[in-house]
């Protein structure tokens, strides 16, 4: 209590206090946040009874069953050829939340893609076999002409109960080289229509189309990340900083206030007594 009615320690306590209580759930939040977790439990929540898919032998005849499903697939529904005949060749959890009205007119969750009709149904390697399900990467050439480069898709089926392979999931992953856009012609025709496109681009840009693009790659643009939630800290930091050094400049400024009352009261009191 006496500390409390004395000036002088209020002052201490307000300029060192106040950082420490700012800074102390700072601290806090970084210490706790930047802990690992625990390493035993790297991937979530353990999920009770939860037994890993063994891994089963990939046979001859599964490979062709798979081949065969997986040409018919990719024309009727990749490349959009048909792809009503494509229904009974996608799994229930594929179909999920499309009506077949829909899937007919080609409103189906697959990327379209000119696939040319070129070792359809083939795979570059098998990513995983389990009973009844495999994975396999896919490696498509586009139609000429079709803007389009060559595509490296993930693919996975899985084995219905009436022992029928059927694709439950298809998503492009890569395009590869440059995009074809000749129907016919070797390099130097390309050399060609590529001189002639730049040429149309300096003399009327206004009126150029625009060249279909040559991946998907291309075309993406990494998100930047924002600096605003710097700001937070930063003001965080500054107040720490700030408010210390207000604190001691009011200080300051009322003891140099205080020091110049008291010279001229005493310089009133020794004129006073001289007078006397």
């Amino acid at each position: 209590m006496k500390i409390l009615r004395s000036y002088r320690w209020r002052r201490r306590l307000l300029l060192f206090g106040l950082p420490l209580l700012i800074a102390g759930p700072l601290i806090y939040l970084g210490v706790s946040l930047s802990t690992p977790g625990n390493p035993g439990n790297a991937n979530g929540p353990t999920v009770p009874n939860y037994k890993a898919p063994t891994p089963a032998r990939f046979t001859k005849s599964e490979q062709r069953a798979v081949h065969g499903v997986l040409a018919r697939f990719i024309r009727t529904a990749v490349a959009r050829e048909d792809p009503a005949s494509s229904w009974q060749l996608a799994a229930p959890s594929m179909k999920e939340g499309y009506s077949r009205k829909d899937w007919n007119r080609g409103d189906l969750p697959v990327v379209p893609y000119p696939a040319l009709h070129r070792g359809l149904g083939q795979w570059d390697y098998v990513a995983y076999s389990y009973k009844r399900t495999v994975g396999l990467e896919v490696f498509l050439f586009p139609k000429p002409g079709s803007g389009y480069s060559a595509l490296t898709a993930d693919v996975e089926l899985v084995k219905g109960r009436n022992g029928q392979w059927l694709v439950d999931y298809w998503m492009p992953k890569k395009f590869h080289g440059p995009p074809a856009l000749a129907k016919s012609g070797g390099k130097a025709k390309a050399k060609k229509i590529t001189r002639k496109a730049a040429g149309k681009r300096s003399h009327s840009p206004s009126k150029a189309k625009a060249a279909p693009p040559a991946s998907a790659e291309s075309d993406y643009r990494a998100p930047h990340a924002s600096h605003w939630y710097w700001l937070l800290p930063i003001a965080i930091l500054s107040l720490i900083l700030l408010v210390p050094l207000g604190l001691g400049a009011a200080h300051w400024r009322r003891g140099r206030k205080a020091a110049r009352e008291y010279e001229a009261w005493q310089a009133s009191r020794t004129r006073s007594r001289d007078a006397a």
